[in-house]
């Protein structure tokens, strides 16, 4: 997405859409701007749904540069195993999101090499500041080629080496990304190696 911050949160607030500015560590477009519209229906509306907003947009001067469409990973067409998995479009994946609330920013090396062992990498919300009390960041995981319970174990395998570690998530999310047009997006950002243990 293109455009001014001010005016793309105008256009969210007026649309009722929730607009974060998320920030990775490194990468090739670490400044992304994001709007999150939720859905409840199949997956061939949500992407109708999706082009209607793209079309909303770009009536107004802005341009969309992905389109991510998540699920929760206990929906019923979720893969279990790896074998369902394979049969699925590449763009199809398991995410994790780990909020921590980092007391200052002496304990980024840490986290990054941290997560990097678990096929994760680190970014922030640009938007949301703690003041005082420290630093948050997201430790974010894919998981692709694998089923609910393999993804469910490197997830509890990742928060258990933070938590070994002293870093407390505060808040997880999982998700299953269902369609992904854009992943190139997080070029140079996280290193989706297969063979985690």
């Amino acid at each position: 997405m293109a455009g001014d911050e001010g005016r793309i949160r105008r256009w969210a607030e007026r649309h009722r859409v929730k607009y974060t500015r998320i920030v990775l560590d490194r990468g090739a477009a670490p400044d992304q701007p994001m709007l999150t519209v939720r859905g409840h229906s199949v997956l061939s509306a949500q992407r109708e749904a999706a082009l209607t907003w793209i079309e909303r947009l770009g009536a107004e001067g802005f341009g969309v540069a992905r389109v991510k469409i998540e699920a929760a990973p206990w929906n019923e067409d979720v893969p279990r195993t790896a074998a369902e998995a394979q049969g699925l479009p590449p763009g199809c994946y398991f995410e994790h999101h780990v909020k921590l609330a980092l007391p200052d920013e002496t304990e980024m090396a840490a986290v990054r090499a941290l997560a990097e062992r678990h096929t994760a990498h680190v970014s922030r919300n640009a938007r949301r500041d703690l003041g005082d009390r420290g630093h948050e960041r997201f430790v974010t995981q894919r998981c692709r080629g694998v089923g609910r319970t393999e993804a469910r174990r490197r997830l509890d395998a990742l928060l258990d080496a933070l938590a070994t570690a002293g870093f407390k998530a505060v808040e997880v999310e999982e998700e299953f990304v269902v369609h992904d047009d854009h992943p190139a997006l997080d070029s140079g950002w996280i290193d989706e190696k297969t063979d985690v243990r």
